[in-house]
């Protein structure tokens, strides 16, 4: 079983270990350690197998996430898909991610797209 991430119904389909890892990435660079927010994203209440994150329950409705070229650069090194799995969340916070969670591109973002170089 895996967890959605995302607003409402549009988002993404992740293993639970990317969610882990996402919000193991979070308490790291965007939390102060043993904050409220780095305390929830180290909660095992967040980490149960198919817990989905609605990231405006998460970020709230008006907090920007944005991950510089040299975050994701780092990140690719060592795990590249975090790095796509944060550009994609990235996307879906500014609303540029369309695929409702029902789409092929919700299961399948791991893969290249079609045309893309």
């Amino acid at each position: 079983m895996g967890a959605f991430i995302g607003v409402g119904d549009v988002g993404i389909w992740a293993s639970n270990g990317e969610r882990n890892a996402f919000l193991d990435w979070f308490a790291r660079f965007r939390c102060s350690p043993g904050d409220a927010r780095w305390q929830w994203c180290k909660s095992e209440a967040q980490r149960w197998t198919g817990r989905c994150l609605d990231l405006s329950e998460f970020l709230g409705n008006d907090e920007d996430f944005h991950v510089t070229d040299a975050e994701l650069s780092f990140v690719a090194q060592t795990d590249p898909t975090l790095a796509q799995l944060l550009k994609h969340i990235e996307e879906i916070r500014r609303g540029e991610w369309k695929h409702r969670g029902d789409s092929k591109e919700a299961v399948w973002w791991r893969t290249a797209q079609p045309g893309a170089a």
